[in-house]
């Protein structure tokens, strides 16, 4: 008997070339004061990242309605959080005041579209499926 062989590595390391670059620009930017680069330079640190776990990702059955699920329930964050921003008035703890939820409305399909890539680009993926046993044999 021999020993199993070794399982094959299922993520491979992202490109830390033009991580280290987005790195050194944001710092550079934020030396000098640029908001836009500043902005930018950030967007390239998360997202890249982001991405490349998407394109390398080990798909698997009910990732995407996962997914969806997960974009599903992020959207209503900024629902909750207008709510919460109501309570420090006297007035609203009562009745709720609706002027805090309809200011998070604006942000509801980025916070859905935000989760469900975040969840397709960093949860792990679903155990493979178990396989049934075989039936007992009929006497």
């Amino acid at each position: 008997m021999s020993a199993p062989a070794p399982a094959p590595e299922e993520r491979s390391p992202p490109p830390w070339a033009p991580l280290l670059l987005a790195l050194g620009v944001l710092l550079l930017a934020t030396a000098a004061r640029h908001e836009r680069l500043v902005l930018t330079a950030l967007a390239t640190l998360v997202l890249l990242p982001s991405l490349w776990r998407l394109l390398t990702r080990k798909w698997r059955p009910g990732d995407v309605l996962r997914g969806l699920g997960m974009g599903f329930i992020t959207s209503h964050v900024p629902l909750l959080l207008g709510a919460f921003s109501t309570w420090a008035r006297p007035e609203c703890r009562i009745h709720l005041c609706l002027d805090g939820v309809i200011a998070g409305v604006p942000y509801v399909p980025w916070a859905g579209l935000l989760g469900t890539l975040l969840y397709w680009a960093w949860a792990p993926p679903p155990p493979p499926p178990a396989e049934w046993p075989p039936p007992p044999p009929r006497a």
